[in-house]
């Protein structure tokens, strides 16, 4: 059975939900029309959205070899989601890993599986940590004083390779691995719609950045490719593998973001139980 995950940030909540999960059912069909496709939706601002996701996937019983976190925003106007985090931090990166989490069992029981964490060369150009070497949660969840719209995806990119390469760790000795992409430089797509500027930058780029299809071909290959079964902790893009950032690569802090991460999930799941 092959099973599409449409995910749906709140950001896109102002779109038909049929035209969200019914044209790529369709336009999946219309490729492989003896495939079985269902589409799910799932909020990324919403812990509580992606918890009942996750058990609504499990209640399926189906296995899952290949997991690709693309969802993202770009460009938001500070605003703080119903946890209370930052919207760029809580889309891009924690409801990500939150989903992972919760689908770890699924995983490792489908082995050999593969995550794919979408990042952005943009990673390189920021940092997460404070003066004195450790990690800033003020700088990952930003006060609106202190909120750069460009600046928080940027952390947002660097927290998914971070990630990427501690799941890698902790997972592929149960055949699962994981590894992070950059998609392509400002490929034309619908991140740029929240402020005019962003807008009139990708138009005129428009002639000189990949398509939506030469977007995707980096992620394609990091799911299926045959010569990367049983590699992880890498990060590709134009379907190569090079090196990300020195911070990208810092074990202590992928750890320690790891630790946080779970703490920010397990104080508001944990609230709204009570």
């Amino acid at each position: 059975m092959e099973v599409l995950l449409s995910f749906q940030s709140a950001e896109d909540k102002a779109l038909p939900n049929t035209s969200k999960t019914t044209l790529p059912v369709w336009f999946l069909l219309m490729l492989q029309h003896k495939a079985k496709v269902e589409a799910m939706t799932l909020d990324l601002a919403s812990l509580h959205s992606v918890q009942h996701f996750a058990e609504a996937f499990k209640s399926k019983n189906v296995p899952l070899h290949i997991l690709i976190c693309n969802a993202a925003v770009f460009a938001l106007p500070w605003s703080l989601t119903e946890d209370d985090l930052e919207s760029t931090f809580q889309v891009n990166y924690l409801g990500n890993f939150y989903l992972v989490q919760l689908l770890q069992d699924v995983l490792c029981r489908s082995s050999p599986a593969r995550v794919v964490m979408v990042s952005s060369e943009s990673h390189r150009f920021t940092d997460i940590k404070d003066s004195s070497g450790k990690l800033d949660f003020s700088l990952l969840s930003p006060s609106k004083k202190e909120y750069w719209a460009m600046l928080a995806y940027n952390r947002s990119k660097l927290c998914n390779i971070l990630f990427s390469n501690e799941l890698n760790r902790r997972l592929s000795p149960h055949g699962v691995t994981s590894n992070a992409v950059h998609p392509g430089t400002m490929m034309y797509s619908s991140l740029h719609r929240n402020w005019w500027v962003y807008t009139l930058l990708f138009t005129l780029a428009r002639p000189f950045t990949k398509s939506m299809q030469q977007g995707a071909a980096t992620t394609v290959y990091c799911a299926t490719a045959p010569e990367l079964e049983g590699l992880g902790g890498l990060y590709f893009n134009n379907c190569c593998r090079c090196l990300p950032s020195q911070e990208a690569q810092n074990e202590v802090t992928a750890a320690a973001l790891w630790e946080l991460s779970e703490r920010l999930i397990q104080e508001r799941i944990g609230r709204q139980s009570k």
